[in-house]
């Protein structure tokens, strides 16, 4: 019991990090094509 409870815990502090670094990913580049829109109806 303890044992699915540990590899439950691991599997979504795994996937917590997954959805961190895919937001990190992605920040920048919704940065650059918020900025560009931004620009470009000017």
């Amino acid at each position: 019991m303890f044992n699915a409870l540990s590899q439950l815990h691991s599997a979504s502090a795994l996937r917590s990090v997954a959805a961190a670094r895919v937001s990190d990913a992605c920040a920048p580049v919704n940065f650059y094509f918020g900025y560009w829109f931004s620009h470009w109806r000017a």
